[in-house]
């Protein structure tokens, strides 16, 4: 809608809530027949006879409240006379305070629907409908307004402009709601209120001007052709709404037009039915026109629950419920204090007590009834209004409250389909997420989902969007039906795209049929949105967190890497200076000839060479610990007899077994034991066991090298009784530099490469290292061989 049009229309409304007021004002003075006057028997009123129904409206809208008159009345054939003053119309206030707010309920209605939705042009005509409806509430008719000034006037001007009006406004509404589009020019709609506003302003303004009864005669004459237009056009409004209602598809747009109905018929059919259609008939209307009016209030409900409910004129409107409480309650209060005043009367009448009493009385009472009141308010505000979204957002609060404290995606998904299958029961539930790689998806999460679901990846999906097959919801808001074809096929009723931020991640949630078999409301869909952009967010969080913690532990094991590689180079250089030094050392005392003893000599030959293939074994594991590292490392495999390897090894170490005090043990199985095998590797790798083993040795230096034939596979084994390993380290030893801190405290030498090469060389050869300890108590390594 354009600016100005837009602004007129709001300056508009704001001149006919001003207009109102003052028409609530001078309704509050408006006078009427003394109380010991009956209107049936009235013949004249100050020599103004009384011809027709309504000549006691003209009398009354010359008089003031107050005023001294003198009635004729007819009673059983005799004519009687009396004087008396003007009594107020309403001996309450009760009735002129709800018209007031009944008219502005329904106007604010109105101006909550044309703000949100003035492009519409049915929000257009609501707005301008209510305007009208609002008028006629509040102000309740023309002459009683009339005054000595002309400001008195305006409002009756309103009233006789707005009351013609309202019918076709309201014919002109349900046609455009309707949807039914007949081709009919707005004149033909508009032509015969135009005609009534001409009539009744020229009857009301003369009739004032004047003071002329004959005038106001003419005014009644119009009256009841203006009464038959009114009852015609509400009903065709009600018979278009009527045809839309059997004509639209979609249950939510039914629900809205019922509401509407409802509105209609509860607020205005007793107004037509038992005021204007016996006037049409010229008969007396079958109830108080203060009563009728009563009823209009339904007319502002309907719409407001509609729009609330039902999102009348695609309305998204979030209303608090302490707001309906709050506005229910006030109602409920009014409803109370008038028991009181009633109270008050009753009392009055049959006791003598003080006034305060009786009051204080009469709050107490409405104050013990109000505590269960609150209680069904709050209860019909829930059922009526907020059932399902109440429902729903505790839901929705619940999986948030939960799910920020979940860290596995797993356990995530899992509750996150549980919470809704509990919340809105489906046939069929799946959740799809994509990590997106080169553009390529590669499947991280499958929760109840096919495969064949799995194709879907390759569809475009717009996130914020719902896909779904027309026959499946009740709505087309925000829907999406370009996939329709594709959702049969999978049996699908809707998908709804992962809203994720990152780009990437990618995921769907694919939903089945609701197990009622009913379709999927506004309210169903925005639960599942809801909470698919809340299980987006915490995948994603969770992801972030998994980042965080791989960095984490990436920096601290490149820390530790770092202190491993500081103390590799300290322990290589410790490893390499002292053999080094010990044959130096060893090889000068016998270049200097001092050692004449044969056995002497012999024994420090036998160290020269001990060291050296110390400082050789040391070597070789540097070297081969670098080509495992760049994954280089190669074997030669051939088959092989087990035993003389196993013998070499023992004598290659004897001398150092002898020399530090150890008792070496062998149990080997005497028939031949063929394996394929790189014989260097086994070689190595038994010999790094047996070297820990010495090393790691305490006060008990006993070694046993045990060989084993089972059925499939053959093991090799090497016990000690040294301080043991601890089983929190079991693994971790097998790992490049690691060294458990008993072991640093017992024998500082060494590096922590020895059985990382064993376990390279045993997966190398299809076979696995084992052990078995406990500290103190000595550990067992086996090495075991798959047989050929």
């Amino acid at each position: 809608m354009r600016k100005i049009p837009f602004l007129l229309s709001l300056i508009a409304g704001l001149i006919v809530i001003i207009i109102c007021l003052y028409g609530f004002f001078l309704l509050r003075q408006r006078p009427g027949l003394p109380t010991e006057i009956d209107a049936k028997n009235l013949i004249r009123v100050d020599g103004i006879e009384i011809e027709q129904s309504l000549d006691p409206e003209f009398i009354l809208s010359q008089k003031t409240i107050g005023e001294p008159a003198i009635f004729y009345l007819k009673t059983d054939g005799q004519v009687e006379k009396k004087e008396a003053r003007f009594a107020p119309y309403y001996t309450q206030a009760l009735f002129p305070s709800l018209y007031l707010v009944i008219g502005l309920f329904c106007l604010a209605n109105a101006i909550l629907v044309f703000l949100m939705r003035s492009e519409d042009v049915r929000a257009r005509i609501f707005y301008w409908v209510s305007l009208a409806f609002t008028s006629l509430i509040i102000i309740q008719g023309g002459f009683y307004c009339l005054r000595k000034d002309w400001l008195s006037y305006l409002p009756g001007v309103l009233f006789y402009f707005s009351y013609p009006l309202a019918p076709a406004l309201l014919l002109h509404f349900s046609l455009h709601f309707s949807k039914i589009r007949p081709r009919i020019n707005k004149l033909i709609i508009y032509f015969p209120a135009l005609i009534f506003v001409v009539l009744l302003e020229g009857t009301f303004i003369g009739t004032g001007l004047k003071s002329s009864i004959e005038i106001h005669r003419i005014y009644q004459s119009v009256m009841y052709g203006f009464r038959f237009y009114s009852f015609l056009f509400v009903s065709l409004s009600i018979f278009c709404l009527i045809i839309s209602y059997r004509k639209t598809a979609l249950e939510e747009e039914q629900a809205q037009i019922k509401w509407i109905f409802y509105g209609l018929f509860v607020g205005l059919g007793p107004f037509f039915l038992f005021q204007v259609l016996p006037q049409i008939f010229k008969a007396n209307p079958l109830i108080s026109e203060e009563l009728a009016t009563v009823f209009l209030v339904f007319v502002p409900l309907a719409f407001a629950f509609s729009i609330i409910r039902f999102k009348l004129m695609n309305i998204e409107l979030v209303i608090n419920r302490s707001i309906v409480y709050s506005i229910l309650t006030v109602f409920t209060v009014s409803v109370y204090l008038f028991s009181v005043l009633l109270l008050q009367n009753i009392f009055a009448k049959f006791f003598s007590t003080r006034e305060t009493i009786i009051s204080v009385f009469g709050a107490l009472v409405a104050a013990v009834a109000f505590h269960p009141a609150r209680k069904k308010i709050q209860d019909f505000v829930d059922r009526a209004f907020f059932r399902m979204s109440y429902d729903y957002k505790k839901s929705i609060l619940s999986f948030n409250e939960k799910a920020h404290k979940m860290v596995s995606r797993d356990h995530l998904t899992d509750f996150f389909l549980s919470k809704i299958n509990k919340t809105l029961p489906l046939e069929y539930l799946g959740i799809l997420v994509y990590a997106i790689q080169s553009g390529r998806h590669k499947l991280l999460i499958r929760k109840n989902g096919e495969k064949t679901l799995e194709a879907l990846s390759s569809l475009t999906f717009k996130q914020d969007k719902i896909y779904a097959r027309k026959s499946a919801v009740r709505t087309e808001e925000s829907m999406d039906f370009s996939k329709e074809k594709i959702l049969e096929e999978k049996n699908l009723e809707i998908v709804i795209p992962l809203s994720f931020r990152s780009t990437d991640l990618d995921g769907l949630l694919t939903i089945g049929k609701k197990k009622s078999g009913e379709r999927f409301t506004r309210d169903d869909l925005e639960l599942l949105l809801t909470m698919a952009n809340e299980l987006a967010l915490n995948l994603e969080r969770i992801k972030l967190q998994e980042e965080v913690f791989e960095e984490r532990t990436e920096k601290e094991k490149l820390d530790e890497l770092n202190r491993l590689k500081t103390e590799f180079i300290s322990s290589v250089s410790h490893e390499l200076r002292t053999p080094m030094s010990s044959i130096r050392g060893l090889a000068e005392i016998l270049q200097a000839g001092k050692i004449k003893d044969k056995t002497k000599r012999e024994e420090i030959l036998n160290l020269v060479a001990s060291e050296s293939g110390r400082l050789s074994r040391f070597l070789h594991n540097i070297l081969d610990f670098g080509k495992i590292e760049h994954q280089v490392k190669t074997y030669d495999f051939k088959k092989t007899k087990i035993q003389p390897i196993i013998k070499e090894v023992v004598k290659f170490t004897q001398y150092r077994l002898e020399s530090e005090g150890f008792r070496l043990r062998t149990r080997l199985i005497k028939k031949p034991l063929f394996l394929k095998i790189d014989e260097d590797a086994v070689k190595q790798a038994l010999t790094n066991l047996l070297d820990n083993a010495i090393k790691y040795s305490s006060d008990t230096r006993e070694i046993m090298i045990e060989l084993l034939e089972r059925k499939k596979e053959m093991e090799i084994q090497v016990q000690d009784k040294g301080i043991g390993i601890p089983p929190e380290a079991q693994e971790k030893i097998f790992e490049g530099f690691y060294r458990h801190p008993e072991a640093r405290d017992s024998n500082p030498k060494g590096v922590g490469l020895g059985l990382k090469i064993v376990k390279h060389i045993m997966e190398a050869h299809q076979g696995q290292v084992r052990v078995k300890s406990q500290p103190n108590e000595g550990s067992t390594f086996s090495l075991i061989f798959p047989k050929p």
